[in-house]
């Protein structure tokens, strides 16, 4: 038999069509399978085509389907099957409540003939009826339920369905076999699914527990007893609920009805308390302060373990007890509860917080301070309700403000009490001294040359040295005077009770014999010595500012005068820092006038009696004093800030008294000029100045001679070398002056970019006297002559001393032998008439 084919149209329409349609030839085969079936049987159309029905589903083989078909397709009969009975029909799925969730659908097939142009073929309707189903079983089950309740509570049932449906716990009954009959609007909400999806099913879909692993009901847990079981919800997510069941007879059968809670909240809000509960237990305990709560009768309620640990009350179930109770209870500690308690009750009657430092031994050993507060409780009707006790550890905050209090007075290196700390001794010793009629001395010292051994030997053992004169200096008082440093290498002593001068003097002597033997520190052997200034409270002065202004006058004389010694205050004192200001302010006028001037003394080369150069000497005619020694003014200016702008303006004129002698024909002249100390500190602008002063001169810079000091040359050794390098590197000669008073070292000298050594004039002011200058002028020559360097020796004043130097093959000298300091002419004429000079017969000039 030819296939039947339906055109597009039909099949469009039967795809749109919201019922299956499935259209089968006389041969049996599938010609038509649309769209719905597609979706329904999870079978594509052209899976079908051109099968039987139980080529498609070989589950319907021998069916009513089947047979209903060949009925169609044979004689022409119609039929209508339905799935409501249970009996099975196509395999089809039906989407349920759940999305994307197939369950099986219930369904009526309506088979008719259809009459084709060469035969008979079959149409099969499929028509989906699971929701009439569900609904149809929902309200047979009621119905039954309902006719069971109403013999029994046919008079209260509008009251009983007010209760059930508005009631907020889940209500439901079931049968022996646990099918659903009942459900109310509670577990609706409670367990998500709607009463058609639900009745029927066991109740160990909502419940699990309730069923058995064999499926069947077990009730014994529950029955008649309210029991936490765990509720599955429609969404499969499980959640707590407080379960009771009971059991009734109802028309002759067994009817179970379940009352179900939610205690998701209650449970969710235990496990916080929970959670709060050993959050406080474990922060508390984890804190290192006393921490305790107590009712309104003082027992404890809770206590940290590190409280616990400090009142000797580990390992005791204080809770509920009292102090009185815990302290025959504590193990060394029950002093410290039983006057807590007098506390607690302060607080109460007080009613507000109060608190209170306590000392307490810790568990590890030694005392830790605790800064207590106490907070009391009170009911609405103001009783007491509890009180909560805080104590903060302050141990190390008071150990801190101590050490704060002990640096900020004393000084760090020698612990002794620093410039605050002696300030407030001195005023309160004046004080006493004031109302007992007694007298005060103020001692201020220093060590000589401490600086000399710092740069020398290093601030390690220039600090070691401060710490071992501290101690000694302790030695020389009393308990009741006191010693402090006041920084640097500079002392200070009050000396209290005295009745005069004669006291202070004995112990001066004794601080100067103890500072003067020799220290050992860290294997060497180092000798100082102190110079002290001492002035008498009241005969001095009653002024603080006054007294101390007196002993830094009297200790500067005592350094004046060879150091090594002490010096009392006098008024005259005053009279010379006066002039001193004097010579000060006048050195200031002076830099702007013609006051200041330059004067040259010859450098004369000993192998040819040439004058080479000279030095540059700073010369001071005030209008009014005449002539002042650069002894008297330069130091001052050292001191001060002329230094740098004095130190400028001197190597200024010397260059370009140096290019004019150029320029008038001298043959070419070195000219030496001191670099101060001051200057030298500043080590970059220093070499800038002088390169800018080469450059605006044009003074060459070979024949520029810078001199610094010996002990220049040890500060700050690496920079010094630097600096001396660049200085040299621009052309300049560098010389060292007055070598062989310092402490300068073999090792560091070798480094030093150095032309030139000049030997003090101490070693040959005394020829003849002092037969050790000889062998330290041939040490120094020789030294010089390894190193590479010219050696000069200034002071040469007699023809003995010419003749030592000569001996000993020094290369250059200087002094009144050849010539004083003179003018800038002066000196151009002595060039030319006296260069050379005929050492064999020289003549001062």
């Amino acid at each position: 038999m030819a296939a039947i084919r339906p055109d597009e149209l039909f099949r469009a329409l039967s795809d749109a069509s919201e019922i299956g349609q499935v259209l089968i030839d006389g041969d049996g085969c599938v010609v038509l399978w649309n769209a719905w079936m597609a979706r329904a049987s999870q079978i594509a159309p052209e899976a079908a085509l051109g099968r039987t029905l139980a080529g498609i589903f070989p589950q319907l083989a021998g069916t009513r389907v089947v047979g209903a078909v060949d009925d169609t397709l044979a004689r022409g009969m119609s039929a209508m099957l339905s799935s409501s009975l249970n009996k099975k029909l196509f395999p089809l799925s039906h989407e349920g409540k759940v999305p994307g969730k197939l369950e099986p659908m219930h369904q009526i097939i309506v088979i008719k003939p259809v009459q084709a142009a060469e035969g008979r073929a079959c149409l099969i309707q499929v028509f989906d009826v699971t929701n009439m189903a569900h609904r149809e079983a929902l309200l047979r089950q009621q119905a039954r339920t309902m006719e069971a309740l109403a013999e029994n509570y046919r008079l209260s049932e509008l009251h009983n369905r007010a209760i059930v449906d508005n009631t907020a716990d889940a209500i439901m009954t079931f049968g022996e076999d646990g099918a659903i009959g009942t459900y109310n609007p509670a577990a609706e909400r409670i367990f998500g699914y709607d009463p058609y999806q639900i009745v029927g099913k066991s109740i160990a879909v909502l419940v699990p527990e309730l069923a058995g692993a064999d499926g069947k009901l077990n009730l014994d847990a529950v029955l008649d007893q309210r029991r936490e079981v765990i509720g599955l919800r429609k969404i499969r997510a499980s959640f707590p609920l407080e379960l009771s069941v009971s059991a009734m007879e109802l028309g002759g059968q067994r009817l179970f009805v379940a009352i179900a809670h939610d205690i998701t909240e209650r449970k969710t809000a235990e496990e916080e308390l929970r959670n709060q509960k050993e959050w406080l237990t474990t922060l508390i305990n984890a804190m290192p302060d006393l921490v305790c709560f107590k009712d309104g009768k003082g027992r404890w309620l809770v206590a940290n373990q590190f409280y616990l640990d400090v009142a000797g009350l580990k390992g005791v179930d204080y809770h509920g007890r009292g102090g009185h109770e815990l302290a025959r209870l504590s193990q060394d500690h029950g002093d410290f509860l039983r006057g807590s308690i007098d506390s607690d009750e302060r607080a109460w009657s007080e009613r507000k917080p109060i608190s209170y430092e306590k000392e307490l031994d810790s568990p590890d050993g030694g005392a830790k301070v605790f800064d207590v507060v106490k907070i009391p409780l009170f009911n609405e009707d103001q009783s007491r309700r509890g009180l909560v006790l805080v104590g903060r550890d302050v141990t190390e905050r008071k150990l801190t403000a101590a050490r704060i209090h002990h640096l900020a007075h004393h000084d760090a290196l020698t612990g002794l009490p620093n410039r605050v700390l002696f300030q407030e001794r001195l005023r309160n010793a004046t004080l006493q001294a004031k109302r007992a009629g007694h007298r005060v001395a103020l001692m201020f010292l220093d060590l000589d040359k401490f600086k000399d051994i710092n740069d020398t030997l290093g601030h390690h053992l220039g600090d070691l040295l401060l710490k071992a004169v501290a101690k000694r200096l302790q030695r020389c008082v009393r308990e009741t005077d006191t010693v402090a440093r006041l920084g640097g290498d500079e002392f200070a002593v009050v000396l209290t009770n005295l009745d005069g001068p004669v006291g202070a003097s004995a112990v001066a002597d004794a601080i100067i014999a103890a500072v003067a033997k020799p220290f050992g520190l860290d294997e060497h052997e180092v000798n100082t010595s102190t110079s002290i200034g001492i002035t008498i409270y009241p005969d001095d002065a009653v002024d603080h500012d006054q007294l101390l202004k007196n002993a830094d006058l009297a200790m500067f004389r005592s350094k004046a005068e060879g150091r090594n010694n002490y010096h009392f205050y006098v008024a005259e004192m005053d009279a010379e820092v006066q002039a001193r200001k004097a010579i000060e302010r006048d050195l200031r006028l002076a830099m702007g006038t013609e006051q200041l001037e330059l004067h040259y003394q010859p450098l004369v080369e000993l192998t040819t009696g040439e004058v080479v150069g000279c030095e540059a000497l700073l010369r001071w005619k005030h209008p009014t004093r005449g002539w002042v020694g650069p002894a008297e003014f330069i130091p001052i200016a050292e001191r001060t800030d002329l230094i740098g702008p004095l130190g400028r303006w001197i190597l200024l004129q010397a260059c370009l008294q140096g290019a004019a002698w150029a320029r008038d024909g001298l043959p070419p002249l070195k000219i030496a000029v001191n670099l101060s100390p001051a200057q030298f500190k500043h080590h970059q602008p220093l070499v800038d100045m002088v390169a800018e002063i080469l450059q605006q001169t044009g003074f060459p810079a070979e024949q520029l001679q810078l001199e610094i000091t010996e002990g220049i040359a040890m500060q700050n050794i690496e920079a010094t070398i630097d600096v001396l390098q660049q200085l040299r590197d621009m052309g300049a000669v560098i010389s060292i002056d007055d070598f062989g008073t310092g402490y300068s070292s073999l090792n560091y000298l070798k480094r030093f970019p150095v032309d030139k050594l000049k030997i003090d004039r101490s070693f040959v002011a005394d020829i003849g006297l002092h037969q050790d200058n000889a062998a330290v002028v041939k040490a120094i020559v020789n030294l010089g002559h390894s190193l590479g360097t010219r050696v000069n020796v200034e002071g040469i004043e007699t023809r003995d001393q010419l003749d030592f130097i000569l001996s000993h093959g020094v290369d250059e000298a200087q002094g009144y032998f050849f010539s004083r300091p003179v003018p800038p002419e002066l000196f151009a004429t002595l060039v030319r008439e006296k260069s050379p000079y005929d050492l064999d017969s020289v003549v001062a000039s």
